[in-house]
């Protein structure tokens, strides 16, 4: 059974990496470029700017990773408990301990891919505004 479950989160942990990654990649502020001096520099800037956000905000897939196995460990410990309460035999805690460690990791990827991209777009706004950019949002 440990096994079966280290499988299963070895399996979703690269999958919740992908959400940020993605959002990081395609994401980008929207820049007022009307009576800026630096409008020339947008390009340039934009893809410095997204390279220096991704290190700032930790954007490696291994934060996402990293919440989704402690999201399913936890799970699998507590859908194990619940199982055992509700249904007392071997299989039962299988069955509760699984469930739990796909919810969990499911639940622990998505939250810290959410806080990773907040991260990462604040760091990029930053950078395009004290790069003389007006960033809209």
């Amino acid at each position: 059974m440990k096994r079966q479950l280290l499988v299963l989160l070895v399996g979703i942990a690269p999958l919740t990496g992908c959400m940020t990654t993605a959002s990081q990649t395609q994401w980008t502020p929207t820049v007022d470029t009307y009576g800026n001096s630096q409008a020339q520099f947008l390009s340039r800037d934009t893809e410095e700017c997204r390279s220096l956000a991704m290190r700032a905000s930790g954007s490696t897939s291994e934060q996402t990773t990293s919440g989704a196995v402690s999201g399913g460990l936890l799970g699998a410990a507590g859908g194990a408990a619940i199982g055992g309460i509700l249904g007392g035999s071997r299989s039962s805690l299988g069955r509760g301990a699984a469930l739990g460690a796909v919810t969990g990791a499911l639940a622990g990827g998505a939250s810290s891919a959410s806080q990773t991209d907040a991260a990462f777009q604040r760091a990029f706004n930053n950078c395009m505004r004290q790069r003389g950019h007006n960033v809209l949002n």
